[in-house]
């Protein structure tokens, strides 16, 4: 890895940004639980993971990537700028169905947009910008050390 990786700005910047990245899937979660997913949540979701990658392609060219380490974005960038023509159903019995020009966007699905955040954050922590687990040697109050050896269970 480069030095770049132990600047503090870099490193502020992609906590920051995976802060956010977490805070749009919560409201997805949130919303999808209500059976309501908003326009708004898919937006936020969308434009984090277009930071996330943007913050994270400075860290390109470091060796202990591949290529297959970085999620596809292109269908998502490719859609960033323009719009499509919706059909959409009245509300009304009777009344003819209308077209609306939407963001472009909106024609991913959001589940996709959590996988590619999610692809991000295995880019992250592959990079060195994710939360390391210690290594644990007492779990729950178990002696790792003890194999049960030749002790034998007794009822009283």
């Amino acid at each position: 890895m480069t030095d770049e990786r132990d600047d503090a700005e870099p490193r502020r910047m992609i906590y920051e940004i995976r802060r956010r990245v977490q805070a749009a899937r919560n409201r997805y979660w949130a919303d999808g639980v209500d059976s309501d997913l908003s326009t708004e949540t898919h937006r936020e979701l969308a434009i984090a993971a277009l930071q996330y990658h943007d913050v994270l392609y400075e860290f390109r060219d470091e060796s202990i990537l591949t290529e297959d380490d970085w999620p596809d974005v292109e269908p998502l960038r490719k859609r960033v700028n323009k719009t499509v023509r919706r059909r959409e159903q009245s509300d009304v019995f009777g009344e003819p169905a209308t077209t609306k020009e939407v963001p472009a966007v909106q024609t991913l699905p959001t589940e996709r947009l959590v996988e590619l955040t999610e692809e991000l954050d295995d880019l992250a922590k592959k990079l060195g910008f994710g939360a390391k687990a210690e290594e644990q040697t007492d779990v729950y109050g178990i002696d790792p050390d003890w194999d049960g050896g030749d002790d034998e269970y007794t009822a009283d």
